[in-house]
């Protein structure tokens, strides 16, 4: 039995490195639940990049109505993940 690293991109499984295995082998696939470092590296820099464009945004929209200020006074503190 041997054992490889990988990740998954699109639904696939992508091996690191390439391996030669021959046809015909009976494989186990076992799915760990973590990202990898690039992965947590390229969601945090998507996260980053869309809070810049709601930055423009607001800038964008301004002056905002009065409303704007009593509603984003309140704050909303996300404590979970979140996809965008």
């Amino acid at each position: 039995m041997e054992a490889y690293q990988g990740y998954t991109s699109n639904g696939m499984v992508i091996p690191v490195g390439n391996p030669s295995m021959p046809n015909g082998l009976r494989v186990i696939i076992t799915v760990l639940d973590q990202l990898s470092a690039d992965d947590r590296a390229d969601r945090a820099g998507e996260q980053k990049k869309a809070l810049e464009r709601f930055k423009k945004g607001l800038d964008a929209c301004s002056p905002l109505p009065s409303e704007f200020d009593k509603i984003i006074s309140a704050r909303v503190n996300i404590a979970r993940e979140l996809e965008l």
